[in-house]
Parts: structure tokens; C-alpha cells; sequence
């Protein structure tokens, strides 16, 4: 059995083409780890993507802080993480995170997670601010998968909500209504109440089936007297 020790090659990335090597590498090994999250078809790197980057290159992450920032409703750590080069030492980057049980999909981590999560976001966070490039060089997405919160509720969507012009006209067909005063209270709930296109039409058909007649107005204007007419089929 031989003793030899092996030496792993590192990179310069001040050569063109050794931080093209590089990035073919970095796809390579993280696609056949299979250390990415898909996110809405978006590849997003693990952290130990970017720790095999680092290594590449003959940098290490060292944790130098975290603190506890919890309170009686929340826990909540931050970490800080440096980027240092093997060689010398040298400091080349600096990541802060935190990690709070408020985060949708952290809610029910324990807090040993929490404070374990913030320095594997930190950790990601350090080698992002130096290698951020060379991981879309590679072809992946240049955000830590750790920073991503999974569980995050979607945006609102109001483009399906009646809005209040809109909200007007029901109310102004419900003041020209028959409607007695129970019928109007429970008329005008609705109304406020809305929050889709078929009831806001379930709605309007039915104020419409009860508006007044020409005859029940007290001084009607002309655009009930013109509505009357064109409802009568009289030109």
C-alpha cells in the first residue's frame, strides 16, 4: 500500500481558463451530488455546493460569531462567517445570516435548527459575496438555496377582485332597488364582502331582477326615465 500523499489541485481564477475549468467542474460535481433545490424550475446551489467551490480554489469557511438574539415569542440567531485562504490565511470574504422560527417554514425548527441554519446561511453568504459569478458560470442560480424560504406563502393575487369602482355600481343598483331595510343591510355585507367575479355577478343579477319601476321613483332622472323606455321597447 502506497504512502504517497496525494496533492489536490486548486485554481487560479485570475486565469481565464482555469475559472472555466473551474465552473465545468462545479456543474459536474454538483449535478451528480445532486446538491441543488429546484425552486419554480430555478436551480438554487446547497451549501455544500459552495463549499466545493471554495475548496477548488483553496478557501475554507471559518465561523467566527453567533449570537442569540431571541426573545420570549421568537428565537432568532445570527451567525458570521468568514471566507480565508488555505495558503496564507488571508481573509477574502465575510457572510452574515439569521435564522427566526417566524419564517413560515421554520416555524416549528427547534432552536438548536435555528442557530444551526443561520451559520449554514452565513456559511453560503460568505462564498456567495466572493463566488457568486462562478455559480452562474456554472449554470446554477447565484442565491444560497438556505436563503430561500420554502414554505413562503405566494404573493396576493388581486386581479380577480373586484375593485371599488366596481363595488359602487352594485351599491348604486341597491339604492335604486325595492329593497326593504334588512334586504339592503344584508345587500350592502355582501357587497363589501366580495371577493370574486362569479358572486360579484350573482350579486348584480340580483339587484338588477329587483330594481324599481319608472312609476315607484320619486323624481326620476332621465337616464331612469331613457332606462324605462329602452326596458319597455319604446325608441
Amino acid at each position: 500500500m502506497s504512502n504517497e500523499i496525494v496533492k489536490t489541485e486548486t485554481f487560479d481564477l485570475a486565469k481565464p481558463q482555469q475559472a472555466l475549468q473551474v465552473a465545468a467542474e462545479l456543474q459536474r460535481f454538483v449535478k451528480e451530488k445532486k446538491l441543488i433545490a429546484n425552486i419554480k424550475g430555478k436551480e438554487y446551489p446547497l451549501v455544500e455546493s459552495w463549499l466545493f467551490a471554495g475548496s477548488q480554489l483553496g478557501l475554507y469557511p471559518l465561523l467566527t460569531e453567533v449570537a442569540d438574539q431571541s426573545t420570549e415569542t421568537e428565537k432568532k440567531y445570527i451567525a458570521t462567517v468568514e471566507v480565508r485562504r488555505i495558503s496564507d490565511n488571508q481573509l477574502m470574504s465575510k457572510g452574515v445570516a439569521l435564522c427566526s422560527n417566524k419564517e413560515a417554514s421554520k416555524r416549528l425548527f427547534d432552536e438548536y435548527a435555528i442557530c444551526s441554519m443561520a451559520q449554514t446561511r452565513a456559511t453560503g453568504k460568505a462564498f456567495r459575496n466572493l463566488l457568486a459569478w462562478l455559480m452562474k458560470a456554472a449554470g446554477f442560480e447565484a442565491t444560497p438555496a438556505e436563503e430561500m424560504d420554502f414554505g413562503k406563502a405566494p404573493e396576493a393575487d388581486f386581479s380577480d377582485i373586484p375593485d371599488e369602482g366596481e363595488r359602487q355600481i352594485l351599491r348604486n343598483l341597491a339604492f335604486s332597488s325595492d329593497l326593504n331595510s334588512e334586504e339592503m343591510e344584508a345587500a350592502m355585507t355582501a357587497i363589501d364582502l366580495c371577493t370574486n367575479y362569479p358572486t360579484y355577478q350573482k350579486i348584480q343579477h340580483r339587484l338588477e331582477s329587483r330594481q324599481r319601476g319608472i312609476e315607484q321613483m320619486v323624481n326620476p332622472s332621465q337616464k331612469d326615465i331613457s332606462k324605462h323606455l329602452k326596458k319597455s321597447g319604446v325608441q
